[in-house]
């Protein structure tokens, strides 16, 4: 009888710690799910307000080469715009290097490069052509970011 009982105190003690280990575990990846689900949920947001940024600035500098006195004159966001694109870009950079899922992570950098072809052209042609690119990404990405969000909800 005393080993019996021995037994069933042993194998008693030893489901409730795999059960102890299996709750701590599930607190962790739910901790984990709800991080990236927060984290991609401010992406989105960033995303898109750094979006609205760069068209600003698109539509600064298609103003400049229609008003400019010489080819050569250099187009110049206003200082508001360009801190604001750079805080921006800073904070999409850090909450893209958040992003668990690497392929979502790499689309989101290269992304965030088309952000700054944009902001970089040097005619209102190039100008034109890459915020058609860039619009287009911006849609696929967003629908990537929306999947993934799905996906671990």
């Amino acid at each position: 009888g005393a080993s019996a009982s021995i037994l069933t105190t042993v194998i008693a003690e030893r489901s409730r710690r795999s059960m102890r280990s299996d709750e701590a575990a599930y607190a962790r990846e739910e901790k984990a799910r709800e991080f990236q689900c927060d984290n991609l949920l401010k992406i989105q947001d960033v995303l898109s307000r750094t979006m609205r940024l760069v068209a600003r600035a698109h539509l600064q500098d298609m103003e400049h080469y229609k008003n400019r006195k010489s080819e050569n004159e250099p187009a110049m966001l206003s200082d508001e715009l360009n801190q604001e694109i750079l805080i921006s870009n800073k904070e999409l950079s850090i909450l893209s290097e958040r992003i668990e899922d690497d392929g979502l992570r790499e689309k989101i950098k290269i992304l965030r490069a088309k952000m700054t072809d944009v902001l970089v052209a040097k005619s209102p042609e190039e100008s034109e052509a890459r915020i058609r690119t860039l619009s287009y990404s911006f849609d696929e990405n967003m629908a990537a970011l929306g999947g993934v969000l799905r996906s671990i909800l």
